[in-house]
């Protein structure tokens, strides 16, 4: 029963001699056979870790070639077979600026591929609107992408990315404003702009990353605005900094005996009174004054003021809006 089991496994069996000497001389003669074995494997490894390590160090240029050739191919797909099945002929549309580096592209590959026939591009007359092209840089790209993201234009309709550069990242910040935020998002943004170079060759796979790292201007003009809108509310992590000094003072109250010792003890809640003299020096010099961080009423105030605020703002955005449009219909 037990043979039968080995033989299944296909195990090798080995006669079993009566004699030490004899069984001495198979466990020498096995022995020296996994050591061979046991050489050979390691040599196998050796090779094929060159070989891998070998592969690794071109293995982003067949990437690159295999990409190329598929793009290629994809291209050639596209085309058609002239009547006599020998040239491909291709309709694309073209801007009239690129047609002279269009030529200049085709000529320089028919030399390059030593062709009979040289290729060569004919304009055709068409009705069909074209279709839209923009042209963008890697500034500009993550504004066109969330413009895009709406819905592309029509051909030569005014296209709003230009004044989205301004517009997101303000209304953002309108929203958001606050010195130390927009200081953090500043600073992660410029860190990825600096080594954007270096963070374009790792091509990491990593979605959330890729899509920080595609609006890293964008977070960079959402976090200087920030720090604009965040001065303006005086507002850094939710405290407020007395960078000019207020332009209200408390000690003129007991000066003019308005207050004493005994009305801040007895009175929980006490008014400032602008119309006495030294009380209210003028207005803060820029934002908001950092003493509305001590009033009861401080909520209030800002909401009311931001509210205002971005109602104006928004008015003027949907108006500027409008005004576009009309651009377009004309």
């Amino acid at each position: 029963m037990s043979v039968s089991v080995v033989l299944s496994y296909h195990c090798h069996l080995y006669p079993h001699p009566e004699n030490d000497e004899e069984r001495a001389d198979v466990l020498d003669s096995l022995r020296t056979r996994i050591q061979d074995l046991n050489n050979v494997l390691h040599r196998t490894e050796d090779y094929l870790k060159q070989v891998l390590q070998k592969a690794s160090e071109s293995a982003f240029t067949w990437v690159v070639h295999v990409k190329k050739m598929k793009a290629i191919y994809h291209i050639l797909n596209l085309c058609s077979f002239d009547v006599t099945n020998k040239c491909l002929i291709a309709e694309v549309w073209c801007p009239v600026s690129d047609l002279a580096n269009l030529r200049g592209a085709l000529e320089k590959g028919s030399s390059k591929g030593d062709a009979t026939v040289p290729s060569f591009v004919n304009r055709i007359p068409s009705t069909d609107t074209p279709p839209t092209l923009s042209r963008t840089n890697k500034f500009t790209s993550g504004f066109q992408s969330i413009v895009e993201a709406y819905g592309v234009g029509d051909y030569r309709e005014v296209s709003p990315a230009p004044f989205t550069i301004i517009t997101f990242p303000f209304l953002f910040a309108v929203m958001f404003g606050d010195l130390g935020h927009g200081t953090v998002m500043s600073l992660f943004a410029l860190w990825m702009v600096l080594t954007e170079k270096k963070q374009k060759k790792k091509r990491s796979d990593n979605e959330i990353w890729t899509t920080f790292f595609n609006g890293r201007y964008i977070i960079l003009m959402m976090g200087i605005f920030s720090i604009y809108t965040g001065l303006i509310y005086n507002d850094c992590f939710s405290k407020s900094l007395n960078i000019f000094g207020s332009s209200w003072s408390v000690k003129a109250m007991f000066t003019n005996q308005q207050w004493t010792n005994k009305t801040l003890q007895t009175n929980a809640l006490l008014t400032l009174d602008p119309n006495i003299s030294g009380v209210f020096s003028g207005s803060y010099p820029f934002g908001i004054d950092p003493i509305w961080n001590l009033a009861v009423n401080r909520l209030s105030f800002l909401n009311s003021y931001k509210m205002k605020m971005s109602v104006i703002i928004g008015v003027i955005h949907m108006s500027f809006g409008v005004v576009l449009s009309v651009f377009n219909h004309l």
